[in-house]
Formats: structure tokens, sequence, C-alpha cells
């Protein structure tokens, strides 16, 4: 299983890219819903942004590169 990468200096912990990817996959909705939890599942990728400016640039990076491949991966659902 995905498991968080520790945050230099902050205590908390940054999402692998594997697990954003189960998050946004986790969403198992009807098609009548699917406009809707597609917007849930790019909303939960881009709230793994907020404060990201305050991460280290190591911890920035894998947390651009987990809503990166969580957006794709949602693109790529939406396309069939």
């Amino acid at each position: 299983m995905s498991e968080a990468v520790q945050q230099p200096g902050r205590g908390g912990a940054v999402p692998t890219p594997g697990a954003v990817v189960a998050a946004a996959l986790a969403r198992d909705v009807a098609p009548a819903e699917a406009a809707s939890g597609a917007d849930d599942a790019v909303e939960e990728a881009l709230r793994l942004l907020d404060g990201v400016e305050e991460l280290e640039l190591a911890a920035q990076v894998t947390t651009f590169e987990s809503v990166h491949r969580a957006l794709q991966d949602r693109l790529a659902d939406a396309e069939g």
C-alpha cells in the first residue's frame, strides 16, 4: 500500500502519488452522479495544494506529482 511521506520540519505527511490516486479512485459513483463525483475528486486533489508554498522543495515536488497524477487519472476516467 502507499504510505505518506513525512514533511521535513512540519510534522505532517505528504501523501504519495499512489495514496492520492487511490483516494480519487475510491469514489465509486453511479453514472448519474458521475459529474458530481468527478468534481469532488478534483477538489480533493487540489486541496493538497493548500499551503504547498510553506513546504520544503522536496515535499512540494511530491505534492505536485500527487496532484498531477490524480488529475490525469480522473481525466482518463472521464474519457472512458
